[in-house]
């Protein structure tokens, strides 16, 4: 028979749930991060929480799994020669995931040589520093599931370059090697470690120590904590995304909130097509959106511009596919989109019911581009705050005088308190907001939080994971399932016993 060990938790905890189940940690940063800190702080709550840390460092995994030549005479050597070493590996092997194989195989190694013999390993938290590619995550998220959490720390230009320096980098070459590490647009296997950070369920920062608290509280609502609830910002976010959810648009979702300073949601918006009379289209008869009508109107002229590029070359000059693309990828234009975007569309709805924007926090997705910041910047937002990076923006180079990008604040600090600052988003992601903040609609267990009229004391060094990992496969569950049917003789003879199995 089961029974309720946790009293936060909700109903039975069954035979098949494996509540001591491992965590598999990654932590995705910027080269030149300071992240020790960040994991000693991680360690520490870890095991506050009962859980025991093991760390794995692709950087050793690298020194160890590849034979290439790795440079130690300095730190920018040592770092860069790891991503190419890190790069290589990843080209010969046609994987882009391979350093996340490589961290699996590390913790399935720690279960023992013989692989018939291997168990799960009772609350034991691995952490993987650091991811650097989007299909890593994606692989890490396939083979662990829920038990995976991604963890972004946030550092500004100026610390990672400060940090780089500390360890007796010259400045031009810190800035070179942050550079590579955010985008290596040129190498298909390169360091990609700006789309990476956009995917972390919790995002944390390094200013003034606050990723202490801020970790502190995202493994509060881990181990089912559930008096923890969203602050403002991650409220406001949240809204972005489920508005990001109706767009239909061929490219990506994007969504926005504007909100007053004390929270109060102004309008929510999403990139789509608009619709006679206002606002954008929805499903139906006289639904015209690009997804209807199954073209993008901003890729047809560009392909149509790079005709003509190409019509005027010389004639000695012939027109290859690889030419084509090479115009294409250097053609970064948005202007030919029907979609309204979703900054402009939670504007225009501020427009179209009387309400004013001045002074209101604009929360986006996905970083404004530079069409949308002129709006933003008239407008009178005070302040915006976004999650995903967006690479064809010019909103920086093109109002400088109006804008502060704060991550680069460093590189023109002219004025900046006079200038509306675009910040990235700290806090939960929205990825995890349904699992960790609602009492009864998240993937894992139903929490209470009252017995008899009372609040309930938790006891946070047994707690469990909200969502556990389980290791046990559907088809385990349910024969585990089946054996609690010994509450009914009659049912249970329907099936099979161990005995007459064998």
């Amino acid at each position: 028979m089961t029974s309720q060990v946790h009293p936060q938790i909700r109903g039975n905890i069954e035979s098949f749930e494996f509540c001591e189940s491992e965590l598999v940690i990654g932590l995705v940063y910027a080269v030149g991060t300071n992240y020790k800190p960040v994991q000693e702080s991680l360690e520490t709550i870890l095991r506050n929480h009962g859980y025991d840390p093991k760390p794995i460092r692709i950087s050793d995994l690298i020194s160890s799994l590849t034979e290439e030549e790795l440079e130690d005479s300095s730190e920018i050597d040592r770092i860069s020669s790891r991503m190419t070493a890190g790069n290589n590996a990843c080209r010969s092997s046609g994987r882009k995931d391979i350093w996340a194989l490589a961290a699996i195989a590390e913790i399935n190694k720690s279960r023992g040589a013989d692989v018939t013999k291997q168990t799960s390993c009772p609350r034991t938290a691995h952490l993987i520093f650091s991811l650097k590619r989007p299909e890593e995550v994606t692989t890490l998220r396939k083979v662990y599931g829920d038990g995976f959490f991604l963890i972004g720390v946030f550092a500004t230009e100026k610390e990672r370059i400060d940090h780089l320096i500390e360890k007796n980098a010259p400045k031009l070459d810190a800035m070179a090697l942050i550079k590579r590490d955010e985008e290596e647009l040129a190498d298909d296997f390169g360091q990609q470690t700006r789309e990476t950070f956009q995917l972390a369920d919790v995002f944390v920062q390094l200013k003034k120590r606050a990723y202490g608290d801020e970790l502190s509280r995202f493994f509060s609502l881990v181990f089912c904590d559930p008096y923890v609830t969203p602050t403002q910002h991650e409220h406001a976010m949240f809204l972005a995304y489920a508005s990001s959810l109706r767009s239909g648009q061929l490219g990506r979702q994007v969504g926005a909130a504007l909100t007053s300073k004390g929270g109060d949601v102004l309008a929510v918006g999403c990139n789509d097509v608009p619709k006679p009379g206002g606002g954008l289209y929805w499903p139906g008869p006289n639904d015209k959106r690009d997804s209807v009508l199954g073209i993008d109107t901003n890729d047809k002229q560009r392909d149509l511009i790079v005709e003509k590029l190409l019509s005027k070359l010389p004639k000695d000059v012939p027109e290859t596919d690889q030419l084509r693309r090479n115009f294409r990828s250097v053609l970064d234009i948005t202007e030919y989109g029907r979609a309204v975007h979703a900054e402009m569309d939670a504007l225009l709805t501020c427009a179209r019911s009387g309400v004013s924007p001045v002074g209101s926090i604009l929360y986006t997705t996905t970083f404004p581009c530079h069409n949308c910041t002129r709006h933003i910047v008239a407008a009178g937002i005070e302040r915006v705050i976004y999650i995903e990076p967006y690479a064809k923006s010019r909103a920086q180079e093109l109002h400088d005088d109006a804008i502060v990008v704060e991550e680069k604040a460093v590189l023109s600090s002219r004025n900046s308190h006079q200038r509306v600052p675009f910040t990235h988003f700290v806090g939960i992601g929205p990825r995890k907001y349904f699992d960790l903040f609602s009492l009864n609609l998240s993937s894992g267990h139903e929490l209470v939080r009252k017995a008899n009229g009372k609040k309930l004391t938790l006891n946070i060094p047994q707690a469990w994971p909200r969502i556990p990992l389980s290791h046990f496969t559907y088809i385990e569950r349910e024969v585990l399932a089946i054996e609690d049917l010994d509450i009914l003789p009659k049912q249970l003879s329907m099936f099979p016993t161990t005995e007459e199995k064998s």
